[in-house]
């Protein structure tokens, strides 16, 4: 082999000469990372002149050649295809996740891929500018490249913001990436509750909202966290309603009883902060209960049902008649009412003539009717 040169650029015309004893036909096998492609050669003369395709000049790695001729190897060797330094740099950059927490523990991944115009790595410690910007905080480091590729961990800080990035090699620059750091996770908080007035109408809400939420590092927490809000009465069933923050407040809403009531409210963000226990008491609107009897005692009128002003009751109060006879219930009716009154009929073919007993219950309050003929 006439060539001397071992090393070459990546794009690099490449020709391989070789001086022959004697004419002969030679091919020229080369052998790389990419697949093996046979090369004929310029002429066949004394010396065979080898012009390495685009498709092999081009990739960079080792490259091995085998001088054959009519199947025999005459010669064997190899040459270095190195990364082009002539052309301009082309960047590839990454980075992830793009949302972290606020705190020092957490932290994103900042990867820069540099190549060549050929798309080959370039050369191992070559330097890499990595910037980033976080509120009035601006830092720079400088990395180098092994194996393909340079990274470097962003880690938060315990302010909630967004931090900026970007990176240079060659003097050719990255885009920007953007990294949301959010909140970390909220601490308890308190709860408070607010209502027109203190009575059971079943008619007006009572608004529950809670503290301004933070973190552990006093960030405010991300809008749209959910709020669980659990109320237990005084029966120890539990009602629930939900709210989601702005700017670090919950707020949540829930109707009146219709009675006479104790609510003990708690909130929590599942799994990661609770509340204070608040009570609420709820008075009774009314004590009183008119039932009137009519039609031979199978209309049954209840009302007007009046309210803590003695005005009448807002519509849709839930009025419940069970009908009982011999001690038996034979039947549950429910309605609601409309200006303040409620009436029930009680047809001769579903309730024969006899002697009957009636519970009745609403807002609170129960009357029973006993031994009523029909």
């Amino acid at each position: 082999m006439t060539t001397s040169q071992s090393v070459f650029e990546a794009g690099e015309h490449i020709t391989l000469a070789f001086e022959l004893s004697t004419p002969t036909t030679v091919s020229l096998v080369c052998h790389s990372a990419y697949g093996t492609t046979i090369v004929t050669p310029n002429y066949d003369l004394a010396d065979a002149l080898f012009t390495l395709p685009e498709n092999t000049s081009t990739k960079k790695g080792i490259l091995d050649f085998k001088l054959i001729s009519k199947g025999t190897s005459l010669y064997n060797g190899s040459i270095n295809i190195i990364a082009n330094t002539k052309n301009k740099t082309s960047l590839e950059s990454y980075i992830g996740p793009p949302s972290i927490s606020a705190g020092t523990h957490d932290y994103t991944m900042l990867v820069v891929v540099p190549t060549d115009s050929y798309d080959n790595p370039i050369a191992n410690n070559t330097p890499v500018s990595i910037k980033h910007q976080f509120l009035d905080d601006q830092k720079e480091a400088s990395i180098k490249t092994n194996d393909l590729m340079a990274w470097k961990t962003i880690h938060s800080d315990k302010k909630s913001g967004r931090i900026l990035v970007s990176s240079t090699v060659n003097a050719v620059s990255s885009k920007e990436f953007a990294v949301e750091v959010f909140p970390s996770q909220p601490t308890n908080f308190t709860i408070d509750y607010h209502r027109k007035h203190t009575y059971a109408d079943g008619n007006q809400i009572t608004t529950f909202t809670t503290s301004v939420i933070k973190d552990t590092y006093g960030n405010t927490i991300s809008d749209g966290t959910l709020v669980d809000f659990t109320i237990k009465n005084q029966n120890n069933s539990l009602l629930k309603t939900q709210g989601m923050s702005i700017n670090g407040v919950a707020t949540a809403f829930m109707l009146h009883p219709d009675h006479e009531e104790i609510w003990n409210v708690s909130a929590h963000i599942n799994g990661m902060a609770t509340s204070n226990t608040i009570t609420i008491n709820y008075k009774a609107v009314t004590e009183k209960l008119p039932v009137h009897f009519s039609n031979a005692n199978r209309r049954i009128s209840i009302g007007p049902l009046q309210s803590f002003m003695e005005q009448l009751i807002p519509d849709g109060a839930i009025v419940k008649l069970t009908i009982t006879k011999n001690e038996q219930i034979l039947e549950t009716k429910l309605k609601t009412t409309a200006n303040g009154m409620v009436s029930f009929d009680l047809e001769k073919g579903f309730y024969p003539p006899g002697t009957y007993s009636f519970i009745i219950e609403a807002l609170g309050l129960t009357s029973i009717h006993s031994n009523i003929k029909l």
